[in-house]
């Protein structure tokens, strides 16, 4: 990887139906690019990594911890380490986010033959 790139280098992966994540990572810290379409619900969950999200485009109905708000392109969420957090599109309209992690989530990285923790969290709150 280039140190001066785009997104346009890394792939898109669906890991859930409707959500559309690029990943890239320094050996500290990561970001993503997050794309929601159709709908998507993302059940409450938690993971190890603090996270920072800032909204691009859309609208989304977000909770974290005990703070449930509306959030819309600008919006800032900041999620510690182990916090319980859920999402859910707003709209049809697709939503766009970035997301910073620290320290970086192996499973989120192309080629990673380890389980996804957070996904198993998801896939079981889908279920429940």
């Amino acid at each position: 990887m280039r140190q001066i790139t785009t997104w346009d280098e890394f792939p898109i992966v669906e890991y859930i139906p409707g959500v559309y994540r690029q990943t890239v990572s320094g050996e500290k810290s990561m970001m993503t690019r997050i794309v929601y379409r159709g709908g998507v619900v993302i059940p409450e969950h938690t993971h190890e990594a603090e996270q920072i999200m800032l909204v691009e485009q859309g609208r989304l109905w977000a909770k974290v911890g005990d703070e449930e708000a509306q959030v819309s392109p600008g919006s800032l969420l900041v999620i510690p380490s182990n916090w319980i957090h859920a999402f859910r599109q707003l709209g049809d309209d697709d939503v766009v986010f970035y997301e910073c992690f620290a320290p970086i989530r192996l499973e989120y990285l192309v080629g990673f033959k380890g389980p996804d923790p957070s996904l198993t969290m998801i896939k079981e709150g889908l279920q429940g």
